[in-house]
């Protein structure tokens, strides 16, 4: 066991404010891990949550993993010591079950990095009684859970604060004699939201589609992930804070969940449906809280300047002395009284997401914005003062010309000439960052039958842009890699299958996983689905209704636009009551 390992572990622990640390004792022990680096998982809003709600209970303790660095790898491997905790630095073997939390498909192979190092079995069915169980949830899970199927014993699906509680406490009341298999069929009839991999059954077609999902008797058919009806009830907000974490030591506070706006490449926008807002004078006590532990508040939700009573909250908290900061904003619902709120409260950058170029390609996402709305946007932003603005675009998108690739540096250039115009010259952003990414349909949206984008074209397109840019000193240009996206798409639209090359590329690599697998990944990324195809998240009810993701989707190829949703009004995706 490395005392250097050790040494850093506790003093990590010794800077955060809010950590638990508690005797085991007769409490059932849960390891709770995200898959990447600590100042990553430190930020990550719903991670802390979970170990909130996990440690609020008396017959449970929860400490926490992550992702060594690199640096810390070399040190666990050449010390021969296996992954610990960092509350009590127990190896994970210690833990009656390991749960990962996952955000995002690319965190995948890293879960199996974890296993690996923590010496647990990477295969379900190579485990046995003496091994802990291996639970997962997250938002990634809830969209596609089949890829990790192979490795993970039991997910909750849904969101944390409507269910994961008991999830875990059925677990823990359970008799340790207990036969494995059937502890896990007690726990999928019981609890709402879990789903075990075991108990299910995929069939392909000669073609290699789906052709069924079975449930074994005794699973139910389809798994339903609870939601909470109210936010009120459950303050959501940060619980520890950490000098190392990404966001520093700034207090997060979520203002609402979902998005009315129906953009069709966005799944956070279908899944939280209906989009549900927290109240101002819900939040203020938060503030508050917050406040007497950082200096920055940061806002954070889907659609942040959507929420009905933005500036009195941020007004709130400049009359409480704090400092401000937010999470990306809709160009169509700022003006220039909220950024001098921002600006007051330290915030030197604004992020905006115009997605594409053209506004052609803008009414075939649902984005409902228009070029003066974003230059408006633009011209408030530097009137009041703030000095740098984040843009963010996608390449690749459906139905995408390179005619649409190319208005995106001109829009750009626009938004230039706009603010210059305004100010006469005198006043001028600092900078404008541009961050480009490949886009990647995901499930449970309209784009779910699209297919990924070739990695050579994508390369193409990012260079087109970056192009378009050359000689603008404002302007400064980040992309993604097409190649990592292009796994990113097969994580996300994968099913079991994709397990054994998610199992290969982690002992491998993923170019010989790719080179020697005889499951093809273009199957998976670069094919159209067919209208009336089972896809492997199928038998996960979120209320939607599939027959309505297809007429999005014709809408989208048609170019035609979608009112915003309003649950007391609509009722035509299915999520909400009275469903026709």
């Amino acid at each position: 066991m490395s005392a250097k390992i050790k040494a850093r572990l506790q003093k990590l622990l010794s800077q955060e404010k809010g950590a638990v640390v508690r005797e085991w004792g007769a409490r059932w022990p849960v390891a709770l891990v995200y898959p990447h680096i600590y100042p990553v998982a430190m930020g990550n809003l719903g991670f802390q949550v979970i170990y909130h709600l996990l440690n609020a209970q008396p017959g449970l303790v929860c400490e926490r993993a992550f992702l060594p660095s690199p640096q810390e790898w070399e040190e666990y491997r050449r010390t021969g010591t296996p992954l610990l905790s960092l509350e009590s630095q127990r190896p994970l073997t210690d833990f009656a079950a390991v749960a990962f939390s996952l955000s995002f498909e690319g965190d995948y192979p890293q879960a199996l990095q974890i296993l690996d190092g923590a010496r647990i079995p990477l295969l379900a069915a190579d485990r046995g009684p003496g091994d802990p169980l291996v639970l997962a949830g997250g938002v990634a899970t809830f969209l596609n859970p089949e890829p990790l199927a192979p490795f993970v014993d039991a997910f909750f699906l849904g969101e944390g604060e409507a269910g994961a509680v008991s999830f875990v406490e059925f677990l823990a009341a359970a008799d340790a004699a207990q036969d494995r298999q059937d502890l896990l069929r007690q726990l999928a009839q019981t609890v709402p939201g879990v789903y075990v991999p075991q108990g299910y059954q995929p069939h392909y077609a000669g073609d290699g589609t789906l052709a069924g999902f079975i449930p074994e008797p005794g699973y139910p058919s389809r798994v339903k992930p609870p939601h909470l009806p109210e936010l009120a009830p459950y303050p959501t907000h940060s619980h520890l804070l950490a000098p190392q974490s990404e966001w520093g030591e700034m207090f997060l506070v979520e203002t609402g969940r979902g998005c009315s706006r129906g953009c069709r490449f966005c799944a956070a926008g279908f899944i939280y449906r209906p989009p549900r807002e927290r109240a101002a004078e819900v939040l203020y006590p938060q503030i508050l809280a917050g406040l007497q532990k950082s200096r920055k508040v940061g806002l954070v939700g889907a659609a942040v300047s959507d929420h009905p009573e933005i500036k009195d909250i941020c007004r709130k908290v400049l009359d409480l002395g704090g400092d401000l900061g937010i999470s990306s904003l809709r160009a169509d619902s700022v003006d220039e009284e909220l950024f001098r709120l921002l600006a007051q409260g330290g915030v030197r950058t604004v992020a905006l997401a115009p997605e594409a170029g053209s506004g052609r390609l803008r009414r075939v996402l649902n984005k409902g914005l228009t070029v003066e709305d974003l230059a408006q946007a633009a011209i408030a932003l530097n009137a009041a003062g703030i000095s740098q603005m984040r843009l963010y675009f996608m390449v690749g998108l459906p139905t995408e010309t390179l005619e649409d690739v190319e208005e995106i540096p001109r829009l750009v250039k626009h938004l230039l000439h706009r603010i210059v115009k305004d100010s006469r010259g005198k006043k001028r952003l600092g900078q404008i960052t541009l961050s480009l990414s490949s886009f990647v349909p995901k499930p449970f949206t309209p784009f779910q039958w699209v297919p990924f984008m070739e990695v050579g074209e994508l390369k193409k397109r990012l260079k087109l842009v970056r192009q378009g840019l050359q000689g603008l000193k404002e302007v400064r240009v980040n992309t993604d890699l097409p190649k990592w996206a292009y796994v990113q798409a097969l994580l996300s639209r994968g099913d079991r299958r994709v397990g054994d090359l998610l199992l290969a590329a982690h002992q491998r690599g993923w170019n010989r996983a790719f080179r020697e697998s005889l499951v093809n990944p273009d199957f998976f990324t670069l094919r159209e689905r067919h209208p009336e195809e089972l896809f492997p998240w199928d038998f996960i009810d979120h209320g939607l209704k599939k027959d309505y993701l297809w007429v999005e989707y014709q809408k989208a190829l048609a170019g035609e636009e979608t009112p915003p949703c309003h649950p007391e009004v609509c009722t035509r995706c299915g999520v909400c009551a009275g469903v026709e």
